[in-house]
């Protein structure tokens, strides 16, 4: 049992990985916070993290029995990226499955993944609440279902009331956390299982260059780079590209095609990643330095410490 509060949906382990800090203790990273368009540099463990994120209310569990559980995880994990990054290969199956279980809970057990299943739950429901006001028999024939299920339901609300009470929307439906944390404990072996069934390269940075990662870093998307509108493809289609930065000087890209172990990138290609990683993330960017290059407005290869400048540039000239 811990009395830990701020649990990261981002491991701190991976994280420091993309730090150059002797003492990990002190692994700091550089930020570019997209919404604020400032950067700055901070600890490890103050970024991609959420106060009680993974907190179960369940009886007979510790509040942070899950946060607890993926500590011990992700502690097995740590030592077998550090193989991995050092030898550029997977060097035993279990080393292979480590890492696609590593991706399945960065990629479903994060801030966006979670918005997206509460909102549509939210939408379900508010649905199903408006069908039950069709008219005076559905009202009744669902008043009645829901307390043979033990639903506390008032006897003092009449149709009608909840009919104007529903239709004016002025109500907030909340989603339990903790189904919403079951959902994603349960999505997790199939993202895995379809993740493990692409074929994974190493793709090495050009010297001078380096990979970023984010708060949001495995990145899913249509290999062709066809817009197909705004929500991400699933794991599992044909045709998608898988990435994910490990270390600032490699990256694993996943294909439902045969392709090479190992690839060297060039600068464009880094830049390339970087600009797909920086699209995917939820907030913030980090990496080593400023020194890594993304595609912009302004044109390509534009550093990170210049990303202030670039960007709030555009954002002024936006507001005119």
């Amino acid at each position: 049992m811990s009395g830990t509060v701020n649990h990261h949906f981002i491991p701190q382990f991976y994280l420091r990985g993309f730090s150059d800090a002797v003492d990990k203790r002190k692994s700091q990273v550089f930020v570019f916070d997209q919404s604020t368009k400032k950067s700055f540099r901070t600890l490890v463990r103050n970024i991609g993290a959420r106060r009680n994120f993974f907190r179960i209310d369940v009886e007979g569990f510790d509040p942070n029995h899950v946060e607890d559980g993926m500590a011990e995880v992700e502690g097995e994990i740590a030592p077998l990226l550090d193989e991995v990054i050092a030898t550029k290969s997977f060097p035993s199956d279990h080393h292979f499955s480590s890492l696609m279980l590593l991706m399945g809970n960065v990629a479903v057990r994060n801030p966006r993944f979670r918005s997206m299943i509460e909102d549509l739950h939210i939408k379900l429901a508010n649905g199903m609440m408006r069908m039950t006001i069709q008219d005076k028999v559905h009202y009744h024939d669902s008043i009645r279902a829901a307390r043979e299920q033990g639903a506390p339901i008032r006897d003092d609300i009449s149709y009608d009331d909840m009919k104007s009470f529903i239709e004016s929307g002025e109500y907030k439906i909340a989603i339990d956390q903790t189904y919403l944390i079951k959902l994603e404990l349960d999505a997790v072996p199939t993202v895995v299982e379809q993740l493990a069934g692409r074929s994974w390269s190493f793709a090495s940075a050009a010297p001078g260059t380096t990979f970023i990662t984010c708060d949001d870093p495995v990145v899913l998307a249509w290999a062709d780079e066809k817009n197909r509108g705004p929500y991400s493809p699933g794991f599992g289609l044909a045709g998608t590209i898988a990435i994910f930065p490990i270390a600032p000087e490699l990256a694993l890209i996943g294909l439902f095609m045969k392709q090479p172990p190992n690839r060297n990138f060039r600068r464009d290609q880094v830049s390339d990643i970087n600009t797909s990683i920086a699209k995917n993330a939820t907030k913030q960017l980090y990496a080593r330095d400023g020194e890594f290059e993304i595609n912009t407005w302004a044109g390509y290869y534009t550093r990170g410490m210049d990303l202030p400048t670039v960007l709030g540039r555009r954002a002024k000239a936006k507001d005119k």
